[in-house]
């Protein structure tokens, strides 16, 4: 990032329609606030490319007028054979307005504006400096923050701080990570951000706090994940399983906040027509969902979370028996992530144990849970996981490998898990301390090896 800081001003002068590129002409500032400015910022890379060439297609007639803007800041992936790139090469970074009078095709004269090198996606300070870009250059009265490519979850080897791990964080489905990475073009290992590094951007920037964010991304319907970033926007859109999404979402939340319709109303919209998104999980035989929430009764999740995991604690060395079985019948979401239903796990070992604690706990969450939902999106095509009611997940494993050392790097999974804000409100992490059971039978949503 040493030679960034040298390219802001050019940058800048990009959105504000002052360069000289071939055959775009980025519409000038008009002066006045949007009232809605939406800030596209990711890497999905390879064949996913062409998914949001697709949005920006589909997307451009959208914009109307300046009520609405959209900025791209976005690096092209390695080119498959399958999925050419249209509108760049391999490795560049786009960086544009989209309006009706974008021509596409001649984005690739206005990359590389650096080398990759020097743009490393997954360093904060850089989506910290394209939070600033885009409020100097299409300032407006609300901004949305779409994270547009991969995700995990809360992932150990990712989400812990760097100048606390044993080296170089080699993990690919962080937050935000960067295909082009300085390790080399041909390997996938390097940095990725944090949902803690995302969440200290935005405290730094100059939208500390956002209408909305919208992660475009797998698995982030995640306690531990969104836990650490609620309270930087008034609402979430994310899924808890693998995403299947064309951007069709997006299209509809422009759609409606042109329509003049408040937050609430557009963010409703956003999920009501989705066809394409529920076509994908039927092909797959994959469950799906998709969430609006509100960030407001989000905390109300925290207290309820911190008494399941004390009674578990309790219950445990008398009741290990069936509270593992509980375990082994929990929604499990991939194969690949110890990730489970919140409410599910809760309402199985309720069931089990039959404590009549544990039973007021699980309809408290389920209430808490309630109040957080705007509008959802559920799609069940997995026979063999099916479940009514989909939450959020979290993170569960047994004590053994809880303890263990996580990949080459000097600290452990209790060690990462616990820097989290979700284990200091709830005290989660006793409870994962306190298992003995590896669950067995693996019923799960969604096979992601």
């Amino acid at each position: 990032m040493k030679k960034i800081f040298f390219y802001i001003l050019t940058m800048t002068a990009v959105l504000l329609g002052m360069s000289a590129c071939k055959g775009n002409e980025p519409a000038q500032p008009s002066g006045e606030k949007a009232k809605y400015t939406i800030i596209v910022y990711g890497n999905a890379g390879g064949s996913m490319d062409n998914i949001i060439e697709g949005f920006w297609e589909r997307a451009k007639p959208l914009m109307k007028s300046k009520d609405v803007r959209l900025g791209v800041f976005y690096k092209y992936g390695k080119q498959t054979e399958d999925a050419p790139q249209k509108y760049a090469n391999p490795g560049d970074l786009l960086l544009f307005e989209l309006t009706p009078e974008t021509k596409l095709d001649s984005l690739r004269y206005t990359a590389a504006m650096s080398g990759w090198e020097d743009f490393e996606l997954y360093d904060p300070e850089l989506l910290k400096i394209t939070i600033d870009m885009m409020a100097d250059t299409m300032p407006a009265e609300n901004y949305v923050l779409l994270i547009w490519g991969h995700g995990g979850g809360f992932d150990p080897a990712a989400d812990y701080p760097k100048d606390l791990r044993g080296g170089k964080n080699n993990v690919h489905k962080a937050v935000v990570y960067d295909e082009w990475l300085p390790t080399g073009p041909e390997s996938r290992s390097g940095e990725g951000m944090s949902m803690y590094e995302l969440g200290e951007a935005i405290s730094k920037s100059k939208v500390p706090h956002f209408k909305a964010i919208f992660f475009h991304n797998c698995l982030i319907g995640n306690m531990e994940t969104l836990d650490e970033i609620y309270d930087k926007t008034d609402y979430l859109f994310s899924s808890m399983h693998a995403l299947f999404s064309d951007g069709t979402m997006i299209e509809n939340l422009i759609k409606a906040l042109y329509a003049n319709a408040d937050f609430e109303a557009a963010g409703k919209a956003a999920l009501a027509d989705i066809k394409g998104w529920e076509d994908g999980y039927k092909e797959a035989e994959m469950n799906g969902d998709f969430n609006f929430i509100k960030t407001a009764e989000f905390a109300s999740l925290e207290p309820v979370f911190a008494r399941l995991s004390q009674r578990l604690v309790a219950l445990y060395p008398t009741q290990s028996a069936v509270i593992d079985q509980a375990f082994d019948k929990t929604y499990r979401i991939t194969s690949a992530h110890p990730f489970f239903d919140a409410l599910d796990f809760a309402n199985q070992v309720a069931k089990a144990t039959n404590d009549a604690e544990l039973k007021t706990i699980a309809a408290e969450l389920k209430t808490a849970f309630d109040k957080i939902w705007v509008s959802r999106r559920r799609v069940i095509c997995n026979p063999q996981a099916s479940l009514d009611e989909f939450t959020l997940s979290m993170f569960m494993m047994d004590k053994e490998t809880y303890a263990k050392q996580v990949g080459t790097y000097r600290y452990t999974y209790r060690d990462a898990y616990e820097y989290s804000r979700f284990h200091k409100k709830t005290g989660w992490g006793n409870w994962i301390n306190t298992n003995t059971h590896t669950p067995q039978g693996n019923p799960t949503g969604q096979v992601l090896d």
